[in-house]
């Protein structure tokens, strides 16, 4: 019965029909967090699990910089309430993906920093920001053959390790918040995802997995989270009816 899938917590944006999809593909319920009606920590009571979205930009003031003039904000409040929640879902260990923006408030909560524009201040050949159509290949990340991520999408990864993503941010980490890990760059040492390893499940990457759904080319990586939801709901289950 579907009340018995795990329930997946998403943060909202402007666009969620294909992460939406994703996760429900995957074997999972969703809810799309109403940030004006529901706190952080109520929400992750009845969530087995977190999904971080896309979106506009991280205020810069949260890893002590000022605002480059590429900034474009994300929704009022938006960069509270994922910092929040964020934390909370680690301290107590609910499976989390991130993805895009969602690796970045990832990394500032946890205490690292942004380059707040590739162009600028990271300028090379490769296109971070291939728009159209959404799904289009930009370039390859190689990916740690060690990683939760490797294992997630071992069967599209190339015996040198690469991937080919799509890709659409200017934004991307610079300084690494502590206790996350690097599992993946692109060509030009960008970073390309993450992971904390001291959690059942933290695993951010900087494109855009979601919108594969037509020939489900990271259904993988979807299926890895929803799983270690499932996890997560079983045991919340097991110690529900021992008490």
């Amino acid at each position: 019965m579907s009340h018995h899938l795990p329930l997946i917590a998403i943060v909202p944006n402007r666009k969620p029909a294909d992460y939406i999809a994703s996760i429900e593909r995957a074997g999972a319920r969703t809810l799309v967090i109403d940030r004006a009606r529901t706190a952080a920590r109520d929400v992750l009571d009845d969530a087995a699990g977190l999904l971080l979205t896309g979106g506009g930009d991280v205020d810069p003031a949260r890893y002590g910089e000022a605002e480059d003039p590429t900034f474009e904000a994300a929704e009022e409040g938006r960069d509270e309430y994922e910092t929040a929640i964020v934390r909370l879902a680690l301290e107590r260990d609910l499976p989390v993906l991130a993805i895009c923006r969602g690796v970045q408030i990832l990394n500032v909560a946890l205490g690292g920093s942004l380059i707040q524009d590739i162009p600028s201040q990271h300028p090379s050949g490769v296109n971070h920001s291939l728009t159209d159509p959404k799904w289009a290949i930009a370039h390859d990340v190689t990916i740690a053959t060690d990683s939760r991520l490797h294992a997630a999408l071992r069967e599209r990864i190339t015996g040198e390790g690469l991937l080919p993503v799509n890709s659409r941010h200017h934004q991307s980490i610079k300084a690494i918040a502590p206790h996350l890990r690097v599992t993946a760059t692109a060509p030009d040492g960008i970073i390309e995802a993450v992971e904390r390893p001291g959690s059942t499940f933290c695993l951010g990457v900087q494109w855009h997995p979601e919108n594969f759904l037509e020939h489900d080319e990271f259904g993988g990586l979807f299926r890895a989270f929803v799983e270690a939801a499932a996890v997560t709901t079983g045991t919340a289950r097991s110690l529900r009816s021992s008490s």
